[in-house]
């Protein structure tokens, strides 16, 4: 499997990363009038955090939770006044990889995605350097995410 992106958005995305380091960062690639951009979403773990640590015991340096920011782009995408290709996030000093916690946030109660098309990015940052970018895509047939191949563009 495949996953094409071009190269203007990854690198959007990598200066995010190191920008919100030794947070994680978390945004999403959208198609918009026939245009591929990054929307670039604010990380609220800290304050959801601060407000009830049982609850999200997590902060931004291991998790990601979007602002509110994200509504709008998720209920246009509903809508078909635009297209998620992509939701992206970072995992500073740690590997990029598909964690458990990122399987839950992308599949629905019934363990089905709740976005199917969208890919769901995650990159490498140590020390505000990027090592790593990976892609996992829903594969029907597995029931599962499956590392795919990023094809820049």
């Amino acid at each position: 499997m495949t996953f094409t992106l071009n190269k203007s958005c990854l690198a959007a995305m990598h200066a995010h990363a190191r920008e919100a380091y030794p947070d994680e960062c978390c945004g999403m690639i959208i198609e918009r009038d026939h245009r591929v951009e990054i929307v670039r979403v604010t990380n609220v773990q800290n304050e959801l955090h601060a407000q009830d640590p049982d609850q999200f015991p997590r902060t931004a340096a291991t998790g990601y939770m979007m602002g509110p920011e994200a509504a709008p782009i998720l209920i246009g995408g509903e809508r078909g006044e635009l297209r998620l290709l992509a939701i992206y996030h970072s995992h500073p000093q740690r590997e990029a990889y598909f964690s458990q916690e990122d399987r839950k946030q992308a599949l629905g109660a019934r363990g089905e995605p709740i976005y199917p098309q969208a890919g769901y990015i995650v990159m490498s940052v140590r020390n505000r350097e990027l090592r790593d970018t990976k892609v996992f895509v829903w594969a029907a047939a597995a029931r599962d995410y499956v590392e795919a191949q990023i094809c820049p563009s």
